[in-house]
């Protein structure tokens, strides 16, 4: 029975210890202003890191979607006509505005607003207006490895991959965030890491028709135009 005593007082202090570290567990029962549903890497004292990041990364989406609609625009010329680029381009803007919305949305249920801020680099629209069809397939696979790279980069803050935790766990309160890692792996990463695999596949392929005799490139660029426009 002792020892079943002294079991029941150890768990007890474990689960009040593990409360103290993260200082929103009981934040409600002290003040009801303090009711919310913000917890762990989303909470104030953390300096609500992943918090301006997210916010960040869907100001770029934003910028992302416009970038890619002005792309696929200028592939609906009359005078160049390309609708099987038009297409690609598109459905890669309609997907980042998606992905905007929806990251706002998450933003909102972990008590965050999810409003947009001024991206941190400036892009060059110069780039985007590039109707050459094989240089434009290269900006849009190295715009989206570095959409990846920063994924990745804010993943890596709130994972045990990149923990400083101390030996009481205090400092991984704050840091470790499973649900929005979840997030990003399934509604950001996975999509990311197939498109930058596609669009490299068609910078191959396309260098490959256009390549080998330049007075054959147009009807080339033609060919992979219509595969574009016939593929999913």
């Amino acid at each position: 029975m002792a020892k079943m005593n002294v079991v029941l007082v150890l768990g007890f202090v474990l689960v009040a210890s593990a409360f103290a570290t993260d200082l929103s567990a009981n934040d409600c029962e002290i003040n009801v202003e303090e009711c919310s549903p913000v917890y762990s890497s989303f909470v104030s004292r953390s300096g609500k890191t992943i918090e301006n990041d997210l916010k960040q990364y869907t100001s770029q989406l934003v910028d992302k979607s416009f970038h890619f609609l002005l792309m696929s625009s200028a592939f609906n010329k009359h005078s160049l006509d390309r609708p099987g680029f038009e297409k690609l381009y598109r459905k890669i803007a309609d997907k980042a505005w998606e992905d905007a919305i929806d990251l706002i949305k998450y933003q909102s249920r972990r008590g965050s607003f999810g409003h947009l801020v001024q991206p941190n680099k400036g892009e060059n629209y110069g780039k985007v207006l590039d109707v050459q069809e094989l240089s434009s397939l290269q900006f849009a696979l190295d715009y989206e490895k570095q959409m990846a790279k920063e994924a990745h980069a804010i993943h890596r803050k709130i994972s045990h991959a990149h923990s400083k935790a101390g030996s009481n766990g205090a400092d991984d309160v704050y840091h470790y965030d499973p649900d929005a890692a979840h997030y990003l792996d399934e509604k950001i990463i996975e999509y990311q890491s197939g498109v930058v695999r596609d669009l490299a596949g068609h910078v191959h392929n396309l260098k490959h028709f256009t390549s080998s005799n330049h007075a054959a490139n147009d009807l080339g660029n033609h060919v992979f135009d219509e595969y574009l426009a016939k593929a999913e």
